[in-house]
């Protein structure tokens, strides 16, 4: 079957190699873009940080049982616990990653040997043809794996800052009246 040629002049095999290798190329060149686009997060952490830092200033203590306070302690209790989860799933963006690639040359040139020895010349090129495939079809498949559960992390850890930001602007926003009180 490997034998037909398609109209670009490439057989089933060869046609099957260059999609896997696209895909693969692709799924790496994901795996960057992921691990370049966690710097937002980050900066947000960081400001988050900051912000949490300024309402503890503002905050007044001496106020702790009033029912205004308690609801600023409630926003910057959660607002920490949401910054606190939003570190781990930053931190998972990158444990997540997977660095699978296809075989080296030296392990393409014992393959080429090994077939050469048990099938013959004639079975070379098919079956080391085979060989990438497969590598080029595992690698991406790990790689889509692995992409995808760093893609999810991060877009937690942006939606997590998202509720510390929200958190905090809402004690801010009730500081005036808990000095009013």
């Amino acid at each position: 079957m490997d034998g037909l040629v398609t109209e670009g002049g490439m057989t089933p095999g060869e046609l099957r190699l260059e999609h896997f290798r696209t895909v693969y190329l692709s799924e790496r060149s994901r795996r960057e873009s992921i691990r370049s686009s966690i710097g937002t997060p980050v900066a947000a952490i960081s400001f988050s940080v900051f912000a949490l830092g300024n309402l503890a200033t503002q905050f007044d203590p001496d106020r702790m049982g009033e029912p205004v306070s308690l609801v600023i302690a409630a926003f910057a209790v959660t607002s920490i616990a949401a910054l606190l989860l939003a570190v781990y799933h930053v931190f998972m963006v990158e444990w997540l990653f997977v660095h699978h690639e296809p075989p080296r040359l030296r392990n393409l040139v014992e393959a080429e040997r090994r077939i050469r020895e048990e099938k013959g010349e004639a079975a070379v090129v098919s079956d080391l043809t085979d060989l990438l495939t497969a590598s080029y079809s595992i690698a991406f498949e790990q790689y889509l794996w692995g992409n995808t559960a760093s893609a999810r992390s991060r877009t937690w850890a942006l939606r997590l800052v998202l509720v510390s930001l929200l958190c905090l602007a809402f004690g801010f926003l009730l500081l005036p009246i808990q000095g009013m009180a």
